[in-house]
């Protein structure tokens, strides 16, 4: 017959039990510390990181106010080489979520009664104009829509109206492009003056994320195209225009620099007395104005006489 476990085998196993527990307890606690400490590691690294960004934007500064120029240089009039064939996709999605966009939106514009005295409708009944042959088209394709949305009417404002026409303008541009600016200047020569005299002409142009054209401008889009006339090629960034021409001090900046904010979010063409060009945000349009902060420093991209 088996033994019967006595006392002692009992305490024994309850010892080892006891000694197992501990062992796993002390690996565990182990571990948690090592990823404890990886964690700190890794929010020391970023922090670290982030600071020397932000020390490596201070010195620029520093360097454009005390005139260090160091391994800047003159950009260089460049004919006929593209200014966006890196932002070709970035364009064609645009172009296709603005078709899609207008698209969708037709029912609504057509049954709002706001859209409608717009537009010079007299009555957002599609019967009344069933006969006319220069709405025809129109309210054929409105009355099937009409139908499905009924019960579903939505009003939508002016500012949406003027959005939607917006973004249609730039979809159907066809007038001259930075690329065609490029092939074949328009001004031999290139000086303050005559920067300013052009950048001056598209005050007003609505702002476009990824605009580079009359029909709406970003601000590194309208910059790049107001200097493209010129036959300079400058890329559709802020970083990239950044990256060209000569640092300046503020107190030798002259009309015709370029203004670029110091966290490269934003940029403009100064024209003189601490105002500049620049295409500010959406809902905005080209403008002259005050420089906004002292955030900034200057990027020279011709010869200045």
């Amino acid at each position: 017959m088996a033994q019967k476990g006595n006392g002692r085998h009992r305490a024994d196993v309850e010892l080892n039990l006891l000694e197992e527990f501990e062992v796993r307890s002390r690996r565990s606690v182990r571990e948690a510390e090592r990823a404890r400490q990886s964690r700190a590691a890794r929010r020391l690294a970023r922090k670290q990181a982030k600071l020397e960004r932000a020390n490596r934007l201070r010195l620029a500064h520093e360097s454009a106010r005390q005139g260090k120029t160091s391994g800047r240089f003159i950009v260089r009039r460049r004919v006929g080489k593209s200014v966006r064939h890196r932002n070709w996709m970035r364009r064609a999605a645009m172009l296709v979520s603005a078709g899609l966009m207008g698209a969708f939106a037709l029912p609504a514009y057509a049954y709002n009664p706001e859209v409608s005295a717009m537009v010079g409708f007299a009555t957002t009944n599609p019967s009344l104009y069933s006969n006319s042959s220069e709405f025809q088209q129109l309210v054929v394709s409105a009355v099937n829509t009409f139908k499905l949305a009924r019960g579903n009417y939505s009003s939508t404002d002016a500012a949406e109206v003027q959005r939607q026409e917006i973004l249609n303008g730039v979809r159907t541009y066809s007038g001259l492009t930075a690329e065609d600016y490029l092939a074949n200047p328009a001004y031999k020569n290139i000086n303050a003056s005559k920067v300013l005299e052009v950048a001056s002409k598209y005050v007003g142009t609505p702002y476009v994320f990824g605009g580079i054209t009359p029909a709406g401008f970003d601000c590194s889009g309208y910059v790049a195209f107001v200097f493209s006339q010129f036959g300079v090629a400058l890329p559709h960034s802020v970083h990239g225009q950044n990256r060209l021409g000569q640092l300046v001090k503020e107190a030798d900046a002259l009309p015709g620099d370029l203004v670029v904010f110091d966290d490269l979010s934003h940029d403009g063409i100064y024209a003189g007395n601490g105002n500049f060009y620049h295409s500010p945000r959406p809902g905005d349009t080209v403008k002259l104005a005050p420089i906004f902060t002292p955030n900034v420093h200057f990027v020279r991209l011709f010869q200045q006489k």
